[in-house]
């Protein structure tokens, strides 16, 4: 690998990944949404225990949801737009929290709930609140997979999501070398 830097990353995968996918019936697709599904499990406990109440007659909790994700992963029949419509109204509850935690949780829901978005090959039904165009990725990488990959160094990393240009002219804003070296590690492990 001679990308070092985190843009030299981002684009490296994104040509790994362009350069292997054909469409969504392509085996490497699949392989790559398992393969980005790899990368999401270790922040899934962070959905399953997050504990804050954010609507009166929830359709889902939240360990259902992750049940959900992981029966989804395993090629099971889910209500993939139910456990969307609940992980992206937990990433905005979480979201509107200034504690960094909560952010890491909000973006877990928002990783999650997009690489279910990518398994159903469709747009799933989101919560009322972002039906107004608000994104549940940052748009700073070229294709969805990297923009889950680029929200997922940062989260995998304990730390709330800053563009990368941002952090590496104000090193207040976040911590870019551990998301650089999350980055990498999660680079090795897709393209391996």
């Amino acid at each position: 690998m001679t990308a070092s830097t985190y843009p030299e990353l981002l684009r490296s995968l994104d040509d790994f990944i362009e350069g292997t996918n054909t469409g969504s019936t392509n085996p490497h697709h699949a392989r790559h949404i398992t393969g980005l599904y790899h990368l999401l499990t270790p922040l899934l406990s962070h959905i399953e225990h997050a504990d804050l109440e954010f609507t009166d007659e929830p359709v889902l909790s939240n360990p259902e949801a992750v049940r959900g994700l992981r029966r989804a992963a395993a090629g099971e029949t889910v209500d993939a737009d139910a456990i969307h419509e609940h992980l992206t109204a937990l990433g905005l509850a979480y979201s509107e929290d200034q504690d960094p935690d909560f952010h890491v949780i909000s973006q877990s829901a928002y990783a999650a709930a997009a690489w279910l978005s990518l398994l159903a090959g469709r747009k799933l039904r989101t919560d009322d609140h972002l039906d107004d165009g608000e994104d549940v990725l940052p748009r700073f990488a070229p294709s969805t997979f990297t923009q889950i990959i680029d929200l997922l160094a940062w989260t995998r990393s304990d730390q709330v999501y800053v563009i990368w240009e941002d952090a590496a002219t104000d090193p207040d804003l976040g911590d870019l070398s551990a998301a650089t070296r999350e980055l990498g590690a999660m680079h090795v492990e897709f393209t391996a």
